[in-house]
């Protein structure tokens, strides 16, 4: 870990993320919104969301899927989102429940709870495990 902005929640605190974040995915009217590649990634870099998404057959569908698979043993640490303003937090978690077994890196938030609006900025393999 060892990052200023991140932090270890509690497992209540995790769970009530979870309970929110499957509630707003179950709804008819979410919004997932899941960023494919970042700036600064590569086109031909395996790690990038798009990427892996490719490689496992898996379309936005899929991706809510694994989200509502999370349980808490995935979590791993929660990040600060630093841009401007107050914004909710990012929740990381590890999971292998794809069909190639795996290791996943996800970071995502509950961008709006009101408009049932879901970021997931990273949906990754693992660099590390």
């Amino acid at each position: 870990m060892g990052n200023v902005n991140s932090y270890v929640a509690s497992i209540e605190e995790v769970e009530v993320f979870l309970r929110e974040l499957k509630h707003i995915l179950s709804s008819k009217n979410c919004e997932l919104d899941v960023l494919p590649k970042k700036k600064e990634e590569h086109e031909d870099d395996p790690y990038t969301t798009a990427n892996t998404m490719i490689d496992l057959s898996y379309d936005l569908s899929d991706v809510k899927n694994e989200l509502l698979s999370l349980k808490g043993r995935d979590y791993i640490e929660t990040v600060k989102d630093n841009r401007l303003g107050l914004r909710a937090p990012f929740w990381v978690f590890g999971n292998n429940s794809n069909t190639k077994q795996k290791d996943i890196y996800i970071k995502v938030k509950i961008r709006n709870k009101k408009s049932n609006r879901v970021f997931c900025v990273s949906f990754h393999y693992a660099r590390f495990s």
